[in-house]
């Protein structure tokens, strides 16, 4: 009975872990419908598209009629965008007549998650130019938040070497965007319900496509509650044993009125003998200060 309760709680961490930091997806929005300003990676987690003032930001695909657009336009660029290794034929930007907010006044896009879940962002590849499609000389910020404060986990501005949008290399003219290495530091890891991309200057034209992300990692405090001090049976008639523990400690038995009954030392998984107890709530409490509630019956 205790080694399956043993296994259990060992196979429930390692699952919980596994599901934190083994789970992600990456969408090259191949499946999504053309003009939507949300996507879902294989029905999974839901992310939303949102703009600036001005631009129009969704899921582009040649020859999509946008009704967003001025009567009779549509987007128009067979295989143009990139998911990897090959091109292809949807990805997100503002395609469009009419469809941005002007020649030199930049431009910003959004990617969310739809209820808010935190993720981890890896990679994503990002087409950069000016709006007539040629070199520009704007910069792009990338910013990170989560639960709706405004105050950025993370926000620097790319300082890696962009595609060349006129010649299409590499990569089809998309720029390789890293989080673990773009900036100087590594933000692949880190939690948050959205990224905004917002650039300056004549950098008015973005087109995203393969987009990898991650769910969220496991903070310290994460570990560290997985690997607190438990007892168990609870409640208990005969032993009690204590289990993750990292080094022998020293413990005491003390009962609701605050009273020491018993003292000893324990390594862990050790059992107590709480027999001679009178059945009641006790607590044990451990040298390293964690204190554990428990039933005698």
């Amino acid at each position: 009975m205790k080694k399956h309760y043993f296994f259990t709680i060992a196979f429930s961490v390692l699952f919980l872990v596994s599901q934190f930091t083994n789970a992600q997806g990456t969408e090259t929005f191949d499946n999504e419908n053309a003009g939507s300003s949300s996507f879902s990676e294989n029905g999974g987690l839901t992310f939303n598209i949102t703009s600036s003032t001005g631009e129009d930001y969704d899921v582009f695909e040649d020859g999509f009629a946008n009704s967003d657009t001025s009567p009779g336009s549509s987007d128009q660029c067979s295989n143009c965008g990139w998911n990897g290794t090959a091109s292809d034929q949807k990805f997100v930007d503002l395609t469009g007549t009419n469809n941005n907010n002007g020649d030199g006044n930049g431009s910003s896009f959004t990617i969310s998650s739809a209820d808010g879940t935190d993720v981890t962002i890896k990679s994503l590849y990002l087409f950069c130019s000016t709006n007539a499609i040629g070199v520009h000389s704007g910069d792009l910020t990338i910013t990170g938040k989560k639960d709706g404060n405004p105050t950025p986990v993370y926000e620097f501005v790319f300082s890696g070497t962009y595609a060349n949008p006129t010649t299409f290399t590499p990569n089809n003219g998309f720029t390789f965007i890293d989080m673990a290495s773009t900036d100087s530091v590594d933000h692949s890891n880190t939690n948050v319900d959205e990224i905004t991309f917002t650039s300056s200057g004549n950098l008015d034209y973005m087109a995203l496509d393969t987009f990898t992300w991650g769910a969220s990692t496991l903070s310290n405090n994460d570990f560290k509650i997985a690997n607190k001090p438990s007892l168990f049976p609870n409640p208990a008639k005969e032993t009690i044993t204590i289990s993750n523990l990292e080094t022998p400690t020293s413990y005491s038995i003390i009962n609701i009125l605050g009273k020491t009954i018993s003292t000893g030392n324990i390594n862990n998984n050790s059992t107590i003998n709480i027999s001679k107890l009178s059945n009641g709530v006790y607590f044990i409490k451990l040298k390293t200060n964690e204190v554990i509630r428990f039933i005698k019956q």
